[in-house]
């Protein structure tokens, strides 16, 4: 079912996110049994899982979440909440009501707008893919006003963001041309300049040559 792949899949990188942190803050997990490895941040430490014989140096294990935006951006206790609530959430209505509260908050109480990193944070995907998101949940005929009325603020938000979005970037594009052409016209009185420079120094050595040839 689509919604608990998605719930789980929220879980997991929930998971990877405190995992990130912990290693960040002095932590790091064998990945085989979990257990917490101390290090001190030495890019050569290495670390050893003496129960599963697992080791690796931290540099390399650092590697492993660069880059992934595994960030809590001070979501942490809505994280939590998360996870507590939908190990025990049994019906498909109560996992989507906790996966769209989830991602609400992350996007709007937080970030103000799917645009923000929050969205890649929590979801790891492309913005339009974060967008799209909830579109592809199983909303079915059965599906609580409650979960209706949610979709439908969503799908509200989404058409706002878009136009929000676009918005932007048009006028991040505008500003940019106008950078560019400002950068131009400064590279063409720069040229000009010379040109003057040029000719003048032309006028000069002629007018030179012409005094020492009388």
């Amino acid at each position: 079912m689509l919604i608990d792949d998605v719930g789980i899949g929220l879980l997991v990188r929930i998971e990877h996110i405190f995992r990130a942190r912990k290693a960040n803050s002095g932590l790091a997990s064998c990945p085989l049994c979990q257990r917490e490895i101390p290090h001190d941040f030495d890019p050569s430490f290495l670390l050893r899982c003496e129960v599963c014989n697992w080791d690796l140096v931290w540099a390399e294990y650092q590697k492993s979440f660069q880059g992934k935006h595994l960030i809590a951006s001070g979501m942490t206790s809505f994280l939590k909440e998360y996870v507590e609530k939908y190990r025990v959430a049994r019906s498909p209505q109560e996992k989507l009501i906790l996966i769209d509260t989830l991602i609400h908050r992350y996007h709007w109480e937080l970030e103000g707008g799917l645009t923000g990193p929050g969205a890649r944070d929590l979801i790891g995907g492309k913005p339009n893919e974060v967008i799209d998101f909830l579109n592809h949940l199983s909303y079915g005929s059965r599906s609580s006003p409650e979960i209706l009325s949610t979709r439908q603020e969503w799908l509200d938000k989404v058409r706002t963001s878009r136009a929000q979005y676009a918005e932007a970037v048009k006028e991040r594009e505008l500003k940019e041309e106008k950078k560019r052409q400002k950068a131009e016209e400064k590279n063409r009185r720069m040229t000009l300049r010379e040109k003057a420079r040029q000719a003048g120094r032309t006028d000069r050595s002629n007018a030179g040559e012409v005094h020492d040839g009388s």
